[in-house]
């Protein structure tokens, strides 16, 4: 019993576990085995449990339950509370009246009641995702328009500054062309209905276009280089973890170097 009581030996407990689940899950590398869907089920169900437990304890009981139960306000010796309790609080019950409805799905008779929740949340999240667009679209809209020649407060002509607006320009030019302007070669297919002056724009955006590809294979490497040192990242800390905290407890455990 008192063993159970040391925190010390939670502690190991713990380290020596979490050795065992990453060497199960590092197990799939070879193939697929047993030992590795246990772990993998046992790592959903305890997010599964978790989430819940999570969302009850930072949200729902300090955001919701509390204001409305006037449990968030400090009770004077005197009886008095700290500030006067909020009535408008009362109309959370609202939306979780509107929220259990989605329970009726469950019911042949009244899951029409849960495809009112259904559109309500689909509503919600369309609406958040075209104000999302927008508020992510805009400013990178509004911050592409850059100056090509660029002075300093005291009218000095700031050449680096200049350099980096200029290949900017160019470069959302390029990436641009080769996405939008791909009728030239629809132009070049038919020399007669087109003008000299729209075959020769045609040519130059198809030759442009060549130049934006490179371009955005650049971006698009940049993004997978990002995403690849993220992964690396969680690789690096789960074998230090391996290396320095578990290896060491299996030392201490087993009795190994003497």
């Amino acid at each position: 019993m008192e063993l159970l009581q040391n925190d010390s030996f939670w502690e190991t407990a713990t380290i020596l576990l979490g050795g065992v689940a990453t060497l199960a899950i590092f197990s799939f590398l070879i193939k697929e085995n047993p030992l590795y869907r246990f772990f993998e089920h046992l790592f959903i169900g305890i997010a599964t449990g978790l989430s819940p437990v999570l969302i009850l304890r930072d949200f729902f009981w300090p955001s919701i339950l509390e204001p409305m139960l006037g449990l968030n306000k400090d009770r004077f010796p005197d009886g008095t509370l700290s500030e006067p309790y909020n009535a408008l609080t009362l109309l959370y019950i609202v939306p979780m009246a509107i929220g259990l409805l989605y329970y009726f799905i469950y019911s042949r008779r009244y899951s029409w009641l849960a495809k009112i929740v259904i559109g309500i949340s689909l509503g919600t999240s369309g609406a958040l995702a075209v104000k999302g667009f927008f508020a992510e679209m805009i400013p990178q809209l509004v911050s592409s328009f850059k100056p090509l020649i660029v002075f300093s407060q005291d009218g000095t002509f700031e050449l680096w500054s200049s350099f980096n607006n200029t290949l900017f320009i160019c470069i959302l030019i390029l990436v641009t062309n080769y996405f939008f302007f791909t009728f030239g070669s629809n132009n070049q297919n038919n020399p007669e209905s087109s003008s000299s002056v729209s075959r020769s724009f045609g040519s130059l955006s198809v030759k442009a276009a060549v130049l934006g590809r490179p371009l955005l294979m650049v971006c698009f490497g940049a993004f997978f280089g990002s995403t690849v040192m993220a992964r690396q990242a969680l690789l690096v800390e789960r074998v230090q973890f391996l290396i320095d905290d578990w290896s060491m407890e299996i030392i201490k455990l087993f009795g190994f170097g003497g």
